[in-house]
């Protein structure tokens, strides 16, 4: 790296998924004539349009990383032979290297296809729109054409975005002011190099039929909330049982997507972790059902964005580095992608959408394991919901049941 170029160091939004190397996947299930060379071209033009992806991360003394490129932007494409539902078989993705790749896992007809970004460079919202435009291109060069994508411009951090559009750190609600201190340098060894490959995950599934997504959908609009309190009520009822917890000991907390909830809006790609933090805690005596704890959810969010409070949360990630490790032990952790674009391609049939994500052990203890062992992914896919945790495959005997559970509460509505 000593011939490198310095693009930016990392902003602290960014950051935190730097020490453990945190990439995510966004696989598209496929059938079909694969064409390795389209995919081939069509990546190449996604990272020609979004160099970042073939950036590298690269360790600054003494408490962060610094983006930095080293020449023409690597093109990364991986292909295994294997199970395609065992997505990452044979992947090994360095942020040494690049930022982002593409790893195929094939078998006769079927194939899993899956783009990995760095989550320091992209959330879903940024991801998902360049998966769109991967296959945008694969259509156009499996038919023959140069596939072609406008250059972008540089994704901002969102302390930027919002430093740009007036948004300012603002006290905790119902609490004194944090003091702000300098976060705590992680230890000696934690920018060395993280040898270590990435533990396994394997990933445990609640897919609803699209009948059964419809009348969820048709639920949450009578009670008058959404699908994602539903889904976060749910997992607050299920985590109660498993832990033997009271649900008022339970904080579910969440990421929100900031993007349409400052002004001017921020495009998709335009910033890398453009995510605001939202969090309910139930109160004493709330009735401990599915309706009751989604009206929780959901009126805790809104009053949250009403009054700009979430909006400002990522300003407030130096104090949260600085502060103990939140306890693990009572949080339950979602994220929802919302609806997936479809992604028709001639010649192939994309009749699923799975989503993975791996990280190495955090050097700086800042990303303990979580009791359920995992952050639910959400997300809809040809409208179809699906719920996807990954985790250890030790956790698998506590992870069915609560999966089993799960459905049974979003299909007995």
């Amino acid at each position: 790296m000593t011939a490198a170029t310095v693009i930016r160091p990392l902003a602290p939004s960014e950051q935190i998924f730097a020490f453990s190397e945190v990439f995510v996947g966004y696989c598209a299930r496929v059938s079909g004539p694969l064409d390795l060379s389209a995919l081939t071209s069509a990546f190449e033009a996604l990272v020609t349009a979004h160099p970042m992806l073939g950036a590298q991360l690269a360790p600054t003394e003494p408490t962060g990383h610094t983006l930095v490129t080293s020449g023409p932007p690597e093109i990364v494409l991986t292909v295994a032979d294997g199970d395609p539902e065992m997505l990452l078989t044979g992947a090994e993705p360095d942020q040494r290297r690049a930022l982002g790749t593409v790893h195929v896992v094939r078998s006769g007809t079927t194939a899993g296809v899956t783009l990995l970004v760095h989550h320091s460079i992209a959330d879903a919202t940024h991801a998902l729109k360049l998966l769109e435009q991967l296959w945008h291109c694969y259509a156009a060069a499996a038919a023959g054409r140069v596939p072609f994508l406008a250059p972008t411009r540089q994704p901002l951090p969102v302390e930027d975005l919002l430093a740009a559009r007036g948004v300012v750190r603002r006290p905790v609600p119902g609490g004194a002011e944090p003091p702000r201190i300098a976060p705590p340098l992680p230890p000696a060894d934690a920018l060395s190099a993280n040898e270590e490959r990435y533990p396994p995950l394997i990933t445990t599934r609640c897919r609803l039929s699209r009948e059964q997504t419809g009348a969820l959908l048709a639920y949450g609009r009578h009670a008058g909330v959404t699908v994602h309190s539903l889904i976060a009520a749910a997992l607050l009822l299920i985590e109660s049982e498993a832990r033997q917890l009271p649900v008022d000991e339970l904080l579910c907390s969440y990421s929100v997507d900031l993007r349409r909830r400052v002004r001017p809006p921020i495009g998709p790609t335009e910033g890398t972790n453009v995510l605001g933090f939202a969090g309910y805690r139930p109160g004493p005596g709330t009735e401990a059902t599915l309706t009751a704890l989604a009206h929780g959810v959901f009126h805790a969010l809104r009053a949250g964005l009403a009054s700009g409070y979430i909006q400002q949360t990522p300003l407030q990630l130096p104090d949260t580095l600085a502060a103990p490790p939140a306890n693990p032990f009572d949080t339950v952790m979602t994220t929802n992608w919302g609806r997936l674009p479809r992604l028709p391609v001639p010649n192939l049939r994309i009749h699923d959408f799975r989503t993975t994500m791996i990280a190495k052990p955090d050097p700086t203890g800042r990303r303990p394991p979580q009791a359920g062992g995992g952050t639910s992914i959400i997300s809809t896919y040809e409208d179809r919901l699906s719920v996807e945790v990954h985790h250890p495959p030790e956790f698998t005997p506590v992870q069915i049941p609560r999966i089993r559970h799960l459905e049974t509460l979003l299909t007995r509505l």
